[in-house]
């Protein structure tokens, strides 16, 4: 798996929505794209020449991939809170009162209704039509 992806790389597979789920908080919160790790100790920021303000683009994918999380209701949850939390699915376990294997399985379904590719699920497209979380998980069952 990739440590790091620019904006522009993005495409929203589940190897990508992964990685923004676990930055979250860092694009949210303090609205800089993460910095990649070079190994060396002196890391100086390139300046770039973009007609939008800085913290737009993080901000933009964080209000992306959360509306994607909060699509799936509960599922979104628990798969924030194993992703980006570091939450293991016997905890989540006792608080929802599920088996970790059900647990697992919520957070896996989750991430593929989340990594829709560029065109949401939920709209409709030239290559599928709509369908909410609840009727992706009836099809994929």
């Amino acid at each position: 798996m990739k440590d790091w992806y620019s904006p522009s790389e993005i495409r929203f597979n589940r190897q990508q929505c992964r990685w923004l789920i676990e930055n979250l908080v860092y694009l949210r919160d303090i609205q800089k794209w993460p910095n990649q790790e070079t190994g060396y100790m002196d890391n100086p920021e390139g300046h770039t020449t973009s007609l939008k303000a800085p913290f737009l683009t993080p901000v933009e994918y964080a209000i992306e991939i959360s509306q994607r999380l909060e699509k799936c209701g509960i599922d979104g949850l628990i798969l924030l809170a194993m992703v980006c939390w570091g939450e293991t699915e016997d905890n989540l376990a006792r608080y929802v009162g599920k088996s970790p294997t059900t647990i697992a399985k919520k957070g896996k379904m989750a991430l593929g209704y989340v990594a829709s590719g560029p065109v949401r699920r939920w709209i409709n497209s030239k290559k599928r039509p709509a369908e909410t979380y609840y009727e992706f998980r009836q099809r994929k069952r």
